[in-house]
């Protein structure tokens, strides 16, 4: 741990999505997270307060003063920083107020920020995307089944997440329907991994370019991921429903990852509303 004990600038962090931050003023108003852009900022700086937490913690107070004087210090900008971006008080119920896609943002987000986290995508072959559409329980779940019971033959159990997405190319040599989203699975079980689910859902999709059947790789941004994923959120639910004729999700999740992502953003509105 540094003793640099210098209060830490604005400069320090990455601010974007519109921040003013002028912390000697925190806003009452704008308390709802309702873009990715907004969340991800807010969820990038709680979990640099949780690490922060965690070193000091580590820290002994009869011994480590300046190393304990400068994390407290960070800690109380990001903080301040927070406030004047957010404003004080806690956000609207995730029940009630937030929205399903941002619900999924929020489910995305924190899966990709876990030990073995990784990305993925899956261009469906032909078959398996008809009969995906066809399910009775929605396409959504239908593909999670499949992923799922894939991953067991490994022995592998995983939380996973993804949205669905049409391409708009036009193409009819493969199908439009593919998937992004996350999962928790260790480097070495990478290759494996992508070679079953290629063969349980893309086994004749023709690939171009670079656009492999099955894609995992580790994370580059979990904000900037999580976003990507949702960014269709309601145009492929418009157009399942249309092909479909009744409504139907978009999006998987595993149920203990809502359970762990509704904590997660109580968690971050219980930080918003201290002092």
């Amino acid at each position: 741990m540094s003793n640099d004990n210098h209060s830490p600038t604005i400069e320090a962090y990455h601010l974007d999505s519109g921040v003013n931050a002028n912390i000697g003023r925190s806003k009452k108003t704008e308390r709802t997270l309702s873009t990715p852009g907004r969340a991800g900022l807010v969820v990038d700086f709680h979990l640099r307060h949780t690490e922060l937490v965690a070193a000091i913690s580590d820290l002994n107070p009869e011994h480590d003063h300046q190393q304990l004087a400068a994390v407290r210090k960070t800690d109380d900008f990001i903080q301040k920083l927070m406030h004047s971006y957010q404003g004080t008080g806690v956000l609207p119920d995730w029940a009630k107020f937030v929205s399903p896609d941002m619900k999924q943002y929020f489910r995305l987000h924190l899966l990709c920020t876990k030990p073995d986290a990784k990305t993925i995508t899956i261009r469906l072959d032909h078959d398996s995307a008809e009969a995906a559409l066809a399910a009775p329980r929605g396409p959504a779940n239908y593909l999670a089944e499949i992923i799922k019971r894939a991953l067991v033959k490994l022995g592998i159990e995983t939380e996973v997440a993804f949205n669905l997405e049409f391409n708009h190319t036009g193409s009819t040599e493969n199908h439009p329907l593919h998937i992004h989203g996350a999962l928790c699975i260790p480097d070495d079980r990478v290759e494996a991994v992508s070679e079953a689910l290629r063969t349980a859902l893309a086994l004749d999709y023709r690939q171009r370019y670079k656009n492999v059947a099955v894609h995992i790789e580790k994370p580059r941004s979990a904000r900037w991921w999580a976003t990507y994923c949702i960014k269709e959120y309601s145009i492929t639910a418009c157009r399942l429903e249309a092909e479909r004729g009744r409504k139907s999700r978009p999006d998987y999740a595993a149920q203990a990852l809502t359970k762990k992502s509704k904590a997660y953003y109580e968690d971050i509105s219980a930080w918003l509303n201290l002092g």
